[in-house]
């Protein structure tokens, strides 16, 4: 099982991933409103990935204040 230290620079490097997805994700729906398709579809999912990236964020600040405390 990972320490804390190593299960954050983890979640780290998947909030940083997430967020290049997220600016990715902006980007097309940003392109589809110029084309004149639907976004539905494509701000639904932008708004799991925002969900998914806000658990992600509060369990790296847990492990934080978990490190801080040892």
């Amino acid at each position: 099982m990972p320490d804390r230290t190593e299960e954050n620079a983890r979640i780290q490097q998947q909030i940083v991933e997430g967020d290049l997805r997220m600016s990715a994700q902006i980007a097309r729906i940003e392109w589809m409103i110029e084309k004149d398709y639907d976004p539905a579809e494509a701000r639904k999912l932008l708004r799991h990935m925002e969900a998914i990236l806000d658990l992600w964020r509060i369990r790296r600040q847990l492990i934080l204040d978990a490190l801080a405390r040892s």
